[in-house]
């Protein structure tokens, strides 16, 4: 075999709980969510803690290390969820293995990857599973809480699709026979970072479906895989949202935000609009809130300067024109606010 697969299992107990696995229909994709912890770190960990968590398998630089065998279970992902169900059929205890990406540190990422890409083939061919249906994240299973292993992978430039189509190359070349490929296509990273205007390909599409989750929207061009203007002006909106440094690069901090904002029960909303009524006159940030919206939705009322002063008035006058239900006399309200809303989510 190309990589040894190192078998030091570590004692039954909460971690590992003994129980036989009858059939394995899948695997679950990890990382450790741990920058720099080793292969052999999170082995000791799981020995020494006997947590009631755990997963078969743990992959770094130097070790392809399984501490569970792969015919007992592993609680690599929560009983609550129901994605694996509802794909599957099983539980992902029940029904699957669970590998982890170890990264960050002193490891070697693209050593780690080769391997991490390597043993999801392995276990491709033992198990007679398809990669592009058989191999699912954690993210996928457990969204509101897990990002992984995306969360590894994309700081290397390496999209969900990327990683599965290395695996495929991988189990062609090592285990397939198919001697046409000289290489397994473990490079994986289409776009370095930071990505950035004129970068394209799906690991760009992710990141643009991502912003979508987190609430900043593309209603020209949508996840294309472009990044033009309208994405370097929403990764602007997101980073000045987040308190980040306002560039319109997709570096390590604005990704790693954009992975917690799209698990986070409570994002920031992009442009929060005032729960009171508002008219010419009136002074403060809550008409900042107003004119940053108005312009978000192209009733632009030239100048953000928390002031509802005349432009102000004719931009919220044209905006409420545009429906029957709103009087147009240029004061905000409650309906008023409404309709912004509905904009706002379009």
């Amino acid at each position: 075999m190309e990589y040894d697969i190192t078998q030091d299992y570590i004692t039954v107990g909460n971690a590992r709980p003994g129980q036989e696995i009858q059939n394995i229909q899948f695997i679950v994709s990890h990382d450790t969510g741990n920058p720099g912890s080793t292969a052999y770190a999170n082995r000791n960990y799981f020995e020494n803690t006997d947590p009631t968590a755990s997963a078969h398998t743990f992959i770094d630089d130097r070790h392809v290390l399984e501490i569970i065998p792969l015919n007992e279970k592993a609680w690599h992902v929560r009983y609550n969820v129901d994605a694996d169900n509802q794909r599957y059929g099983e539980d992902a205890n029940d029904a699957a293995i669970g590998v982890e990406l170890c990264y960050g540190g002193n490891i070697d990422f693209e050593e780690s990857y080769k391997r991490y890409v390597w043993y999801h083939a392995y276990l491709v061919d033992r198990f007679d599973l398809n990669p592009s249906e058989d191999i699912v994240a954690h993210s996928t299973l457990d969204p509101s809480r897990r990002s992984d292993p995306q969360n590894a992978l994309n700081r290397h430039g390496i999209s969900w699709n990327d990683f599965i189509d290395d695996v495929q190359t991988a189990y062609e070349r090592y285990f397939n026979g198919n001697e046409d490929i000289s290489e397994p296509a473990v490079k994986g990273a289409s776009v370095d970072l930071p990505v950035q205007r004129g970068d394209t390909g799906q690991f760009v599409k992710e990141i643009q479906q991502d912003f979508i989750k987190a609430g900043f929207n593309f209603p020209i061009h949508g996840a294309d895989g472009s990044f033009g203007p309208e994405t370097e002006r929403a990764v602007m909106r997101f980073q000045r949202a987040y308190n980040l440094t306002i560039d319109g690069l997709v570096g390590p901090q604005t990704l790693d935000k954009l992975k917690e904002a799209v698990n986070s029960s409570s994002r920031v909303d992009e442009f929060p609009l005032p729960n009171t009524t508002l008219q010419r006159g009136d002074t403060g940030p809550e008409v900042s809130q107003l004119q940053r919206a108005l312009k978000e939705i192209n009733f632009d009322p030239q100048m953000i300067d928390g002031s509802y002063g005349p432009l102000t008035e004719d931009a919220v006058t044209r905006f409420q024109s545009m429906y029957y239900a709103l009087e147009n006399d240029g004061i905000y309200g409650p309906n008023t606010r409404r309709y912004i809303q509905l904009e706002l989510d379009n």
